[in-house]
């Protein structure tokens, strides 16, 4: 054969090659003109050969030129030997096809660039899987990112150990940590050996069922306590082996917390109604020992020492009143009474009661202003605030020796001057109570929650004294700021507002017992507590009245029907006991004798009495415990309006009197 047959069958070898490669091939001067294209190049673009032939039709997408003319210039410059890339070609019809093109350089003998060759690689369905599966990490990116539970991962090594791969920014947020932090690190290289422990133990359960564990944990982390749901995913390799842990966990810190809330609600709740019963009972006893100690008052001989014992007893009654009346506000039944009120006169008389209950070795030092304007304020709230305040004090100094300061003095807020805590408060007086300690002081992490509710440094089962007592300064239109150092003592400073007016509390008149002549009738005193019952009668019939007495509606319905024509006035407690409510005992009154005139008692406040009766029309009431005076005031008002005819105020004309000058049934 000769060497031109040879070279002729070599050139038909190369061009078959080229025509039926599976790639596209072109072949293009240096300046990037088409010198020959083969049929899959042509059938990619949707050009002819002779479309493109001796052309310099550039096919590249736009956005795709500059880094393919980067590459033809770095192979002329003989930079690189060959260059590929992925790009977007421009078809005939105006679609768009990703192709990765392999682009080298053909020189001559002399090294000389004399044209480039290149391969055209159809890339769609590649592009097109690797899109596919771009948008699914995306998904699953974005499902990982923002899905509200925590995830978290963990490599499985062939030790059985457990490695850190990725937490979600939810975990993140549950734990304190972050995947940078923990990502390629074994469990106990990051977790507390206490929580590590524990977690490791349940990632070992997980793989030894080879399937889902769902369980419920507790773990004390550096952010504090959380509570977690957690479902544990066993992930397996194409040989079956465990290779990786999914968890997917719920955080039910906040409804732990939210259900602790409740059930302390809940408490409250129970101990409100039973500070209402204890208040209701209660009060009535005080309201005996208030008239017992009045009759005694009267009655006894003018021996100064005697006379002092006494008043101290209805002073301490009145004060244990005000004590149950706070006992009922807190429980519910009522709005708490505002007054005007000293407040130094107050805190004296509350550290009188606190001191039997406040540890021995604590000393108090006192600073009590003068002739202050009055506080328009709740006598049993603040003297609330005062109780937990110092209470509070005593807990935080503890069995060692210790002072309590407590003072109060009279400033003026105005536009420029600070405010206690930085609150805004309108311009005017205000009085400043200031209680110190000189305990161990708070941290400002512990500052920061004092007023929390439910927050508490102290035991189960308390928490409320502080946020409580932010309660009633607000209510009162005042503020209240906490200033504390570890180790230097706490002082709260409580800022309330002066208004015009004499304090009611400056002084409690004990009302003297003048003859004051009454209008003389006969009253039905239905009460079933017997001590307060016998009180009041006892002083009703000192007074000049004929009285009937009985202690159920059964007992004080017969009084009415047997009595009518006698009776001018009936006493009675809404509270009875037994089948027969005061209301019908209300009704029955009514309907036997029209007009007789009535007076409702009750250890609740008239608004709580009231809507019983609404239908009815009660007009007169009297809260207990009350005092002789306030019910003879009323008593004669009622029967003085009632216009009935001159009675004697002799009880023993009166036939349906006993020789006692009494009616008991």
């Amino acid at each position: 054969m000769s060497a031109k047959t040879a070279l002729q069958e070599d050139d038909g070898f190369f061009q078959a090659i080229f025509s039926q490669a599976a790639f596209g091939i072109a072949q293009l001067d240096i300046d990037g003109r088409w010198l020959r294209l083969n049929d899959r190049f042509c059938n990619l673009l949707g050009y002819t050969a002779a479309e493109l032939r001796n052309t310099y039709h550039d096919v590249t997408h736009p956005e795709d030129r500059e880094a393919a003319l980067d590459g033809s210039r770095r192979l002329v410059a003989g930079e690189i030997a060959e260059h590929s890339m992925q790009k977007r070609l421009v078809c005939k019809d105006g679609t768009i096809v990703w192709a990765k093109r392999h682009l080298s350089l053909v020189r001559d003998e002399n090294k000389s660039p004399r044209y480039f060759v290149s391969v055209i690689e159809d890339i769609r369905e590649q592009r097109a899987a690797e899109e596919t599966l771009r948008q699914n990490e995306l998904w699953t990116k974005q499902v990982f990112d923002n899905i509200p539970e925590c995830i978290f991962v963990l490599d499985v090594t062939p030790e059985g150990r457990f490695k850190f791969v990725a937490l979600n920014p939810a975990e993140e947020d549950a734990v304190g940590l972050s995947t940078s932090d923990v990502s390629g690190k074994f469990i106990e290289d990051v977790l507390p050996a206490e929580v590590s422990k524990k977690v490791i133990a349940n990632y070992g359960r997980c793989l030894e069922a080879g399937s889902l564990i769902s369980y419920q944990d507790e773990l004390n982390l550096e952010v504090g306590r959380r509570y977690f749901h957690t479902n544990l995913i066993p992930l397996r390799d194409a040989a079956g082996r465990i290779y990786r842990i999914a968890g997917c966990c719920t955080d039910l810190t906040d409804i732990k917390r939210t259900d602790e809330q409740a059930l302390a609600s809940q408490k409250l709740e129970s101990i409100g109604s039973l500070a209402n019963g204890i208040a209701h009972d209660f009060n009535n006893l005080l309201g005996g020992i208030l008239i017992c100690s009045e009759l005694a008052l009267a009655e006894s001989e003018d021996v100064s020492a005697v006379q002092e014992q006494l008043k101290r007893i209805r002073m301490s009654s009145i004060r244990g009143a005000e004590i149950v009346r706070q006992l009922m506000i807190y429980g519910g039944k009522e709005s708490p009474d505002f007054q005007p009120v000293d407040i130094s006169i107050l805190v004296y008389e509350m550290l009188d009661l606190l001191k039997v209950s406040i540890s021995k070795r604590i000393s108090f030092k006192m600073d009590l202003g003068n002739d202050f304007p009055p506080v328009h304020a709740s006598a049993a709230q603040i003297r609330q605030i005062v109780m937990n305040l110092i209470t509070n004090a005593s807990e935080a100094i503890g069995p060692r020796e210790g002072v309590i300061r407590i003072s109060s003095l009279l400033t003026r807020v105005s536009g420029n001057s600070p405010s206690p805590g930085n609150a805004s408060l309108p311009e005017g007086s205000y009085v400043q109570l200031q209680i110190s300690d000189s305990g161990p002081g708070m941290t400002p992490e512990v500052q920061g929650r004092i007023f929390d509710p439910f927050f508490t440094t102290k035991q189960n089962g308390r928490g409320l004294g502080l946020a409580v007592v932010q309660g009633i300064v607000r209510t009162h239109g005042g503020t209240i700021n906490v200033q504390s150092t570890p180790g230097q003592g706490t002082t709260f400073q409580i800022l309330l507002p002066c208004e015009k007016g004499t304090p009611s509390c400056a002084r409690i008149p004990v009302p003297e017992s003048a003859n004051i002549i009454f209008r003389a009738g006969t009253i039905l005193v239905v009460e079933d507590e017997e001590i307060l019952r016998s009180a009041v009668s006892k002083m009703l019939r000192t007074r000049g009245y004929s009285i009937f007495e009985a202690n159920d509606g059964q007992k004080a319905i017969a009084t009415v029907r047997d009595f009518k024509d006698d009776l001018d006035l009936i006493l009675l407690d809404v509270t009875l006991p037994g089948g027969i409510s005061s209301r019908e005992v209300v009704e029955e009154a009514r309907r036997t004798r029209a007009g007789l005139e009535i007076i409702l008692t009750s250890a609740y406040c008239k608004e709580d009495v009231a809507p019983a009766f609404a239908e009815i029309g009660i007009e007169h009431f009297i809260r207990k415990p009350f005092v002789i005076a306030d019910l003879m005031d009323l008593v004669q008002s009622v029967l003085c309006a009632e216009g009935a005819g001159e009675q004697s105020t002799d009880a023993s004309s009166n036939k349906s009197i006993t020789d006692d000058g009494s009616r008991r049934l």
